[in-house]
C-alpha cells in the first residue's frame, strides 16, 4: 500500500514555493528566468537524490527517470510544471 509522507510533501512543497515567492504569498517562475532556473535545479537534485536520472532535451524539458523492478512491465509516465505565474 502507497503512503504519502504528509510532512515530507509539504516541506518540498514550501521550498519551491520559496524561489520566486512574492509578497502576498503567491509564486512567481516564469519560464526562462532565474527563477525558473533555480526552481529546475532543485527539482532536478531532488530526482537525483531519490535515485533518478534526469536529463533535460533541446528546448528544457526536464526528464527524470526511475527504473522499475520488472523490466517487461509497461512504463508509467506523469507530468507536471514547475513553473508558477
Amino acid at each position: 500500500m502507497l503512503k504519502i509522507d504528509g510532512s515530507r510533501l509539504w516541506t518540498t512543497l514550501m521550498e519551491m514555493a520559496k524561489i520566486g515567492a512574492t509578497p502576498k504569498g503567491g509564486v512567481r517562475r516564469l519560464a526562462l528566468t532565474e527563477e525558473d532556473r533555480r526552481g529546475r535545479e532543485l527539482f532536478a537534485a531532488w530526482c537525483s537524490e531519490a535515485g533518478m536520472t534526469v536529463r533535460t532535451d533541446e528546448v528544457g524539458n526536464l526528464f527524470a527517470r526511475r527504473e522499475g523492478t520488472d523490466a517487461n512491465a509497461k512504463p508509467v509516465l506523469i507530468g507536471s510544471r514547475l513553473a508558477g505565474c
